[in-house]
């Protein structure tokens, strides 16, 4: 390659992988040496020095001097020696600028691939660099493509992002072309593929989506303390203000509820409920567990443990549907919640157990809206009095109550199993969560 195709070939490196000039000799140099020692293994110590203004590059060799040459790769003449200086003696070693030509053709292939070795290399550093600053942001992707294990190749601009399957919600599904938002997780060099690592799961996500649609938390006046998300298809976020001027819920929720609506749009639809926090956890726990209207709270410190009392009509919406709303609310507010129904005497030492099963066991079947009249009363003439009841309950037994096939008998006897399984987390297991 002559000098002005060489200039030439440096400029439009630099500008189509938009990366500095000298790396571009850098890597030059590098490929040409690299290149040097493959084709022609005799050549000691090889050097390469490219002048991009000129495009003239040069490779210089250690070369011995000696009185006979035998080996023009490794020796040099002392007459020819001291044409490059003057004072070279016989068994000195000097440097020998090399036409690079002279490696041949199969050298020149090598030297194209190593170059395009580099310029990956390089192109690859420069992502890292730059997007190692980014982790934690939230950045606009393009779904480029979806792979076989679920997980989407993302465009985000000039490099490519990936966004495994775990980080994106259950049952959301993307096509290409698709515009979301993702928030930036990791930057890993050692991947074949792309580097850059996104979410759409993660809380950190709707924290960065609210700074970016609310003016008053990026300024400060609102801040976010804490987070709790059903990714996909709830999440819980309390915050405060810093100025009794400000509404911290009504800045967050905006004119009409545009603000979260935006947010809820970007997230396919996901439940926010936006909570005042209260530094009481009576308050905070009864913000929490909205939409459901709370009767009491009481707060029981050893034991990080809130008994709540929901007024009637509100125990379906203060456990919500498999025990989602209150899963949610005790993990924003660190505490284990033991939510009953409100009585007459509003005293927890004197609910009858029973009922509260039967009641528990009414919440189930009103959502999957089964709840008729005199269907408890079948029910408990079958033996079937609590939840825990129908998950051990006959198939068949079960389909001849509700006068239905025993296919669905089955399928409520599964979601009584998971309706359990929620009820027993929320009143043994503490979440807690981080501060954002």
């Amino acid at each position: 390659m002559n000098a002005e195709a060489l200039k030439a070939l440096v400029k439009q490196l630099a500008k189509e992988k938009e990366l500095d000039v000298q790396l571009i000799k850098k890597a030059i140099e590098e490929a040409i040496i690299a290149a040097s020692r493959r084709a022609l293994s005799q050549y000691k110590e090889p050097r390469a020095e490219l002048d991009v203004e000129t495009g003239v590059l040069h490779l210089w060799v250690k070369k011995t001097v000696v009185q006979e040459v035998t080996n023009p790769r490794t020796m040099i003449s002392l007459r020819d020696a001291r044409k490059i200086r003057k004072d070279a003696q016989v068994g000195d070693e000097i440097e020998v600028d090399e036409d690079p030509s002279a490696l041949g053709h199969v050298a020149a292939q090598n030297m194209r691939q190593i170059l395009a070795q580099k310029i990956q290399d390089a192109e690859r550093e420069k992502v890292v660099a730059e997007w190692t600053d980014r982790v934690g942001e939230v950045v606009n992707a393009v779904v480029q493509r979806v792979e076989r294990d679920g997980s989407v190749i993302l465009s985000l601009g000039r490099v490519e992002g990936i966004l495994p399957r775990r980080e994106i919600p259950p049952m959301v599904k993307y096509q290409p072309n698709d515009r979301i938002r993702v928030l930036v997780t990791k930057v890993d060099p050692t991947a074949r593929g792309p580097m850059i690592l996104t979410s759409r799961t993660s809380p950190d996500l709707v924290a960065k989506l609210f700074e970016q649609e609310v003016p008053e938390i990026a300024d400060g006046t609102v801040r976010i303390v804490r987070i709790a998300r059903d990714p996909g298809v709830r999440t819980k976020i309390a915050v405060e203000s810093t100025s009794k001027e400000v509404d911290p819920v009504g800045a967050c929720v905006g004119l009409k509820g545009s603000r979260v609506q935006m947010i809820v749009r970007e997230l396919d639809n996901e439940k926010i409920d936006v909570v005042a926090y209260s530094p009481k956890l009576e308050e905070f726990v009864a913000r929490a567990l909205v939409p459901a209207e709370i009767a009491s709270v009481r707060i029981i410190p050893e034991e990080r443990k809130a008994i709540v009392i929901v007024k009637e009509q509100n125990l379906s919406l203060a456990i919500g549907k498999r025990g989602q709303n209150a899963r949610l609310a005790a993990k924003l507010t660190g505490l284990t919640l033991d939510i009953h129904p409100e009585r007459e005497e509003q005293k927890l030492a004197s609910v009858d157990r029973e009922q509260v099963e039967q009641r528990y066991l009414a919440d189930l079947l009103s959502q999957k809206e089964v709840l008729e009249e005199g269907i408890l009363d079948k029910l408990a003439a079958a033996g079937i009095k609590s939840v825990a009841d129908l998950t051990q309950a006959d198939p068949f037994k079960v389909s001849e109550i509700f006068e239905s096939d025993v296919d669905w008998a089955q399928e409520l006897i599964e979601d009584a199993k998971s309706y359990l399984e929620q009820l027993e987390d929320m009143r043994k297991t503490t979440f807690t969560t981080d501060e954002n």
